[in-house]
Order: structure tokens, then C-alpha cells, then sequence
């Protein structure tokens, strides 16, 4: 709660410029490229430093229990309001509408926790269900099952990840042409949902060949769990290989603005006058690291998927469902390549 409140006060107190205030590099940088990371060597890292979860705690002492649970995907739904914000509105480096976005969505979030309760929030809300699902396939996984709608994030996820790649080509770049403000934003918002439709189409298709050839009379096979932790490696792989840079960038930035978060001149840490060293992103060392990124995590889906095929399918099933997988790997990982290390 202290940090969500420390980002959202440098926001509202610091100047409304993103070169001068650490609260958007602090959120769209060091959080979300830094939260994956994190969950791949400590675990569930949001789990333990949800504010929202301590929040609804409060509030809802008295209450009684939640009785239902909310629809699968409402984690997606959190997860995509934040990819829209950073990725389609045309000013998510303004502190300011970073303060004031923080601020609906933790509205949004605790009104969820108090509807469905705290311990649904734990993974309910859209960094909960990403945490969640990227620590299970990091060094100190957690135990039960993973969270309801995990393969609708994965979706959302990896939709974002690769509009935000396809956001830099000659074509996006054409197509917004001279655009500012919300007709930027209406453009990139068209954009943002028909790459993630993309996604999703494809991931439809993985899921409609463990049907195909099924008799009527056979039971249902749920493959939607075993499909969305297979694509926690994809996506994760996806996501880091194009953020890496952005990362050794901005958390260059982040450094320096530790000394002067609010802007005031301040020289708190003595790491003020620190200047961004971009040799750093361009050593060749970070080109091998983003096709290692990329190569291992399409692998472990095509084996993630195998294995829990098997489990849920017949054996021709699961073949077919697994090739299906390795096709649609294939074609990812030949767009990752052209869009992320082209």
C-alpha cells in the first residue's frame, strides 16, 4: 500500500513530465517488465506486495464471505485496461494520467475484492493472475492449481506484447501517420484488439484440434488449463525478448531518478548527474539473450502442452492437438523474430 501510494503521490506532487518524475518509469518499466522477472526467481512475487488485497482486508472486515466467483475472465480484463493505457493511449508518460489511471483501476480493483472477496483478489486481479502463472514456470513455483482465466491472460498478455512490436514497423508507423491525441489512440486501440484477436484465433485453433473427429457421446475434455500454462513460457519468452531493451534503457533512468523523484532538484543518492549508457542495449550479448528468450520459451509450450494433453486427451488427440501447437509456435516464433529482433 505504502508504494502504491509513494507512485501515486511523486504522480500528483512531481512535475507532468516523464523525463522529470520517477512515477512512470517506476510503473511502465520497472513494474511491468520487473514483475516477470522477479516471479521467475522469488515465486509469487505480487502475492506477498498486493496493496489492493490489504486494502479490501480492511474494508471488508465484518462482511461476510463472498459466496460466488466471478467469470474467468475478469484477470484478463484488469491485465488488458493496463495494456490499453500503456500501449494505445497517447499519453502514458504524463504523470498525471498515470495517477489518475492508478487511480480508477485501484477503485475498480478493490470494488472487485469487496464483491468477491480478498483472497479472490490474490490472483483475481490481472498482476495477481500474471505473477501466478509466470512463477510456476520460475525456480520456486507455488503450490495448488493456477488461477481460473489463465489462458485468457496469456492471450491478453502476448497480444500486447506483440502489438507493442508491430507498433514499430513501417506499416503502424504509416498508418498513424500524422494522428495525435485520442485519434491516435482510437487507431492504436484498433490495432491493440486485432493483434490480440490474432492471438486469440490461433490459440482457438489449438483448442479446436483436441475436438476435431470426437464422437458426440464423448465426454468433454477441458484443454484450456493445459493450453494456458503452455503459453506462459511463450508469452513470457515473447514479452522479455522485445522489453529487454526497454528495460536496460529506462532502468538506467530509474536509477538516476531515484535521487529526484518529485523533480525538485534533489541529489538524495548521488545518482542524479547519471547518464544512460545505450551501449549497454546495443552489446551483442542482449541479441543472443533475446533468441534464447524466444527459442525456450516456444519449446517448453510444445512440451507443456504435450504433457498436459496426454493427460486430458486421448493419445491421437494430443498428437494432433501438439502438432497443431508446433505450427502455431513455428509461425510465432518466425514473427518474433521478424518484428522483435528484425
Amino acid at each position: 500500500i505504502a508504494l502504491l501510494g509513494a507512485v501515486v503521490y511523486a504522480a500528483v506532487a512531481g512535475p507532468d513530465s516523464a523525463a522529470a518524475n520517477i512515477a512512470p518509469v517506476a510503473v511502465l518499466v520497472m513494474w511491468w517488465v520487473g514483475l516477470p522477472l522477479l516471479c521467475l526467481v522469488l515465486g509469487d512475487v505480487h502475492r506477498a506486495i498486493n496493496p489492493f488485497v490489504g486494502i479490501v482486508r480492511v474494508l471488508e472486515r465484518g462482511r461476510g464471505a463472498a459466496a460466488d466467483s466471478p467469470p474467468a475472465w475478469v484477470p484478463a480484463a484488469f491485465l488488458a485496461a493496463f495494456s490499453w493505457f500503456f500501449l494505445a493511449y497517447h499519453r502514458p508518460g504524463s504523470p498525471r494520467s498515470l495517477a489518475l489511471f492508478l487511480g480508477l483501476y485501484t477503485a475498480v480493483a478493490v470494488g472487485a475484492g469487496l464483491r468477491w472477496g480478498a483472497r479472490w483478489l490474490a490472483t483475481g486481479e490481472g498482476f495477481g493472475a500474471l505473477s501466478n502463472a509466470v512463477a510456476r514456470i520460475g525456480l520456486r513455483r507455488p503450490s495448488g492449481p493456477a488461477a481460473p482465466g489463465t489462458l485468457a491472460v496469456m492471450v491478453v498478455w502476448l497480444g500486447g506484447a506483440a502489438f507493442d512490436a508491430f507498433a514499430n514497423t513501417p506499416f503502424w508507423i504509416d498508418v498513424l501517420g500524422t494522428s495525435r491525441g485520442w485519434t491516435r489512440t482510437g487507431l492504436d486501440t484498433v490495432g491493440l484488439v486485432w493483434v490480440t484477436a490474432m492471438v486469440g484465433g490461433a490459440v482457438l485453433a489449438v483448442l479446436r484440434a483436441g475436438e476435431w473427429r470426437r464422437s458426440a457421446d464423448a465426454a468433454p475434455a477441458d484443454l484450456s488449463g493445459a493450453l494456458g500454462l503452455a503459453l506462459v513460457p511463450l508469452a513470457t519468452g515473447w514479452f522479455l525478448a522485445h522489453d529487454l531493451t526497454l528495460l536496460l534503457f529506462e532502468g538506467q533512468n530509474f536509477y538516476a531518478l531515484l535521487s529526484d523523484p518529485l523533480g525538485r532538484g534533489w541529489d538524495l543518492f548521488g545518482t542524479f548527474d547519471h547518464t544512460i549508457t545505450y551501449a549497454v542495449a546495443e552489446a551483442s550479448w542482449v541479441r543472443w539473450a533475446q533468441l534464447a528468450l524466444l527459442a525456450v520459451g516456444h519449446t517448453s509450450a510444445v512440451v507443456l502442452l504435450h504433457d498436459g494433453a496426454l493427460r486430458v486427451l486421448g493419445r491421437r488427440d494430443a498428437m494432433r492437438t501438439t502438432w497443431t501447437m508446433a505450427v502455431v509456435s513455428a509461425a510465432s516464433i518466425v514473427a518474433a523474430a521478424l518484428l522483435v529482433l528484425g
